[in-house]
């Protein structure tokens, strides 16, 4: 039973690996997107905010007041959290809120990544 917990059940680790074993990154902070539920560096995401009328606001500069969630700015996300209604638990709010602003934001920056991509692709 040596390497073992008392239990018997769990491998004894020194405190220098076990502090280590589950940070993911060390440079930035990571957050989960309520769309697809995966973990990523905050700046792979797009900060969401509920708006004074029941609207949903991307918060860009990520400054906003408020309670946020977290969203990959894609459109699979996106769909992903609005049919899971993943938008109104995460921000605690019981009314259904407006995600057109939010849609609109992440369709043109569909359309910039392709433009970008394919003019990287010409050169």
């Amino acid at each position: 039973m040596e390497g073992t917990d008392r239990t018997g059940l769990r491998a004894q680790t020194s405190h220098a690996e076990a502090s280590t074993r589950h940070t993911p990154s060390l440079t930035e902070p990571v957050r989960t997107c309520v769309g697809c539920r995966a973990t990523d560096s905050r700046s792979a995401l797009l900060r969401v905010v509920a708006g004074g009328q029941g609207d949903l606001v991307p918060d860009l500069r990520r400054c906003l007041p408020g309670r946020g969630a977290w969203l990959h700015p894609t459109g699979d996300c996106f769909d992903l959290a609005v049919r899971r209604r993943a938008f109104g638990r995460a921000l605690r709010v019981s009314t259904p809120l407006d995600t057109s602003a939010v849609a609109e934001w992440i369709a043109t920056h569909e359309q910039a990544t392709v433009r970008t991509k394919g003019n990287r692709q010409n050169l």
